[in-house]
């Protein structure tokens, strides 16, 4: 892959309310992706993060991270469905059957922290000895032992967080169980899976296995990854990787904000193809929104920055998290919020890859312009980069060199947070002298020559809407 590009393929309020009634193709998500797979390749998107395609707890309500059967993605009469909220299990393989015919790649949401909607539940000993009900015996009664045997009880799990006996809520801890060695608390939600139990590890990881070989998938997101054993992080990834000849693809979803924090969760993996979040990255932008962020200093922020990690940062703006209608820094007036400046940012920057959220994309307006930033860095955004020694507090150029196997390639980024609404100008020395550029976004309509040293008088528009520009070379 050149220059990659994510697709979120999903939000969390997808096929609800307001959404069903404007968006009623999304009741079918898989359906939608197959016929839309063209239309996806040709945008230059090269990966797509699908949704948990397994059963949830809440059947066909379920967004998929109240995760029930991992085996069951839509194919078996479980908690009150066949499907899935996405599909079935039918047309979520046709949907990976079209879209690896237009060559993307697919990632699957793996949530391996925890089960909800036990069929029954039974009575244990806790850690301080006294006696807890809990929903902890999975039978999976529609499978009928269909790919996997295991039934979980209390024995595949360290603890849960509800006790029938007194009604009352708190973490719970199995008597003779140790929390695992995640990075931080194991305990997240529902009944947390041990993975000291040898049959629940095996299980998990040949489920792994069974979802890229047989299932298509190539690679995971691992949902809440810092609260699962990292013992379990590391072997997951090192046995589906073995088990396929496909380069695979692994993102850990770190919620971490500070970046030292965030490299040393990548330390305590510590497996070399173990991809994150650049959440650190993403606090800048909402600093960035809101007009606080000193933008001298934005070529030194987050994961995608540091040395000798760069390359394992996953760039993003928005996910189904931190973009929902009842809580979101950005919420929908993403244009006047300096969000597009932020996606110029991580699409036209050398170092990480870049997700782009599906709300975004399909539902705040945002589309025409992010294709347009996608094939400006499907074109030009290669060779050396480096930061303008002209970047001020409020505009930052970024330039790329281009190099010899993409003709015509190079370009010079700029942002501002400035709203003046006048023309911010900046002499920037773009790598290639005596060359005439114009901005690829449209929003600047005028050229820039540069001289013989290379310099030229490069602008941005000082808006919230357009403070945005992308300088490429014109075509001799």
């Amino acid at each position: 892959m050149e220059n990659p590009v994510i697709l979120q393929t999903f939000y969390w309020e997808m096929n609800t309310g307001k959404y069903a009634e404007e968006y009623p193709e999304e009741a079918n998500l898989w359906q939608l992706l197959a016929n839309q797979a063209e239309e996806i390749a040709e945008a230059g998107f090269d990966l797509l993060w699908f949704p948990p395609a397994n059963k949830g707890a809440a059947g066909v309500d379920d967004v998929g991270y109240g995760t029930y059967d991992l085996w069951d993605l839509g194919e078996f009469e479980q908690k009150g469905s066949k499907r899935t909220k996405y599909g079935t299990k039918e047309e979520l393989l046709n949907a990976v059957e079209e879209l690896h015919k237009c060559d993307l790649k697919l990632l699957y949401d793996a949530v391996l922290d925890h089960r909800m909607g036990a069929d029954k539940k039974e009575k244990v000993k806790l850690k301080d000895c006294s006696e807890a009900e809990v929903w902890t015996k999975f039978n999976f009664p529609g499978r009928n032992n269909k790919y996997s045997s295991l039934k979980l009880d209390w024995n595949c799990f360290d603890g849960t967080d509800w006790n029938e006996l007194t009604q009352e809520a708190g973490k719970l801890l199995f008597n003779t169980k140790e929390w695992d060695d995640s990075f931080a608390d194991d305990y997240l939600m529902g009944a947390n899976l041990d993975y000291q139990n040898q049959d629940v590890r095996a299980d998990t990881i040949n489920w792994g296995k069974w979802i890229i070989n047989e299932i298509g998938f190539d690679g995971f997101r691992f949902d809440a990854s810092k609260h699962v054993a990292n013992s379990m992080i590391y072997d997951f990834i090192e046995e589906t990787n073995q088990s396929s000849e496909k380069e695979l693809f692994y993102i850990g979803e770190a919620w971490i904000n500070d970046v030292d924090t965030l490299v040393n969760y990548l330390e305590s993996i510590n497996h070399p193809k173990l991809h994150v979040f650049d959440f650190p990255l993403r606090e800048r932008f909402i600093e960035l929104m809101h007009g606080n962020l000193d933008l001298r200093w934005l070529g030194e922020k987050g994961l995608v920055n540091r040395k000798n990690y760069k390359h394992r940062a996953i760039t993003f703006i928005e996910n189904h998290d931190t973009e929902r209608d009842e809580a979101s820094e950005y919420h929908t007036e993403a244009v006047a919020q300096r969000k597009l400046q932020a996606y110029c940012y991580i699409l036209m920057r050398r170092d990480g890859v870049p997700k782009v959220f599906w709300k975004d994309y399909h539902h705040f307006g945002l589309k025409e312009v992010i294709n347009n930033l996608i094939e400006a860095r499907k074109k030009f955004a290669y060779g050396e980069a480096y930061e303008s020694e002209s970047n001020d507090q409020n505009t930052y150029s970024y330039i790329r060199s281009g190099d010899q196997d993409h003709p015509g390639s190079g370009l010079v980024m700029m942002i501002t947070k400035h709203e003046n609404g006048k023309i911010i100008e900046k002499t920037v020395n773009s790598g290639k002298a005596d060359t005439e550029y114009y901005d690829y976004t449209g929003n600047i309509e005028e050229k820039v020559k540069t001289d013989g040293e290379a310099n030229g008088q490069f602008k941005v528009k000082g808006t919230a809407e357009k403070g945005y520009s992308v300088w490429v070379p014109v075509e001799s």
